[in-house]
């Protein structure tokens, strides 16, 4: 048996990056809305009038809109309908821009006095809203903003909860099913070492028992991943054959032939053991002479293909498919599932010549 050195790489996860803060977005937008006003008419205007005037429309402009983010945050929150709250912005944009136009032409009278400026005269009351709709097509657009962006982040928020809870859930499927596995070869391991003890062969059995310590010392010990290294479920495999070779001796033989770039491959931690286990269990344990098992590993386009293959008497009537073999087959089919989707697969087949080939096959990619 044998295996390569290989490196382990730390564990990255994607974060969402959050959106700039209201008052960020708020402020710098009003600001180029200013800067972008006061520039609009050099030429006609003196500078310093443009910029006091349109500071001055700039700043109730900021002032006010707050005032529709107050009434826009609790239909949000609500759940209101887009279009209903859309239609709702266009109603409050123009009621608010007439406020703010009224609010900006009876300022520009002494505005225009202090700078020596012919002063407007407002014939009736009317002309004192005179730009409404102008306005108003400023504060939709700004409602429309603030709205979309509102949504957008409700959007995302919900859709990390989202994959924060199927992650959760998945995580927590993943962890049912690795937990079945110890289990499983504890009850094995402790009716073998029975047997030992039964037919008198203590030594052996105290060994085994060492060794099965070891080896629950090793995988209870382990960090909780979804993926390991190859080589390292190789060392997993080769621990538990040693168990088990303790009962079976010579009886036993093992072969690895794991070609030499799939080392590093990411797989399921202990995603082989239940097939190791199907083929003591059928072709080694019921055979005078005992028997080979060789596992196999290598890439097949952008797959990695891991096979269990041993010499025994093959896949008969459903005969891996019952009792604790069946267990062991669905729950690898299970987390090959969960992890991967349809590009997971565990396939049973038979051997030409005498014995079963298990191979799982899932995406390559380096750990």
């Amino acid at each position: 048996m044998s295996s390569m050195p290989h490196e382990r790489t730390p564990d990255t996860a994607l974060v969402a990056q959050p959106l700039p803060s209201f008052w960020l977005l708020h402020t710098a937008g009003w600001l180029a809305y200013g800067i972008a006003m006061a520039v609009s008419r050099i030429g006609v205007f003196p500078l310093p009038f443009m910029i006091v005037a349109k500071g001055i429309l700039m700043v109730s402009g900021f002032v006010l809109s707050l005032g529709l983010r107050s009434a826009y945050r609790p239909l949000i929150r609500r759940g209101t309908p887009l279009v209903t709250l859309v239609a709702i912005a266009v109603v409050a944009s123009y009621v608010v821009s007439t406020a703010w136009t009224a609010f900006d032409n009876l300022v520009a009278v002494p505005l225009y006095a202090a700078f020596g400026l012919r002063q407007p005269v407002f014939r009736n009351v009317m002309q004192v809203f005179s730009g409404t709709v102008y306005n108003a097509f400023t504060m939709l657009a700004w409602s429309v903003l603030y709205i979309g962006i509102r949504y957008y982040a409700a959007l995302q928020a919900e859709r990390e909860r989202s994959l924060s809870a199927e992650a959760a859930a998945q995580r927590a499927q993943l962890e049912a099913l690795r937990y079945q596995i110890n289990p499983h070869f504890l009850f094995n391991s402790l009716n073998a070492v029975s047997t030992l003890v039964t037919e008198r062969r203590n030594d052996e059995a105290a060994r085994m028992l060492s060794r099965v310590s070891d080896f629950l010392r090793l995988t209870l010990s382990a960090p909780v991943r979804d993926e390991v290294a190859l080589a390292d479920e190789i060392d997993y495999v080769t621990q538990y054959l040693e168990i088990e070779r303790v009962r079976f001796g010579d009886r036993l033989r093992v072969e690895i032939d794991i070609a030499s770039d799939v080392w590093e491959a990411a797989v399921p931690p202990f995603v082989l053991q239940p097939l190791i286990e199907n083929a003591v269990r059928h072709a080694i344990a019921p055979r005078e002479f005992g028997g080979a098992i060789t596992i196999e590993g290598g890439r097949s386009g952008d797959m990695l293909c891991v096979s269990v293959v041993d010499d025994g008497p093959g896949v008969t009537d459903g005969s891996r498919s019952n009792g604790n073999g069946r267990i062991g087959l669905t729950n690898t089919r299970d987390r090959l599932r969960v992890l991967y989707g349809d590009r997971g697969r565990l396939a049973l087949v038979n051997v030409p010549g005498g014995g079963t080939r298990a191979t799982v096959e899932i995406p390559f990619r380096r750990r």
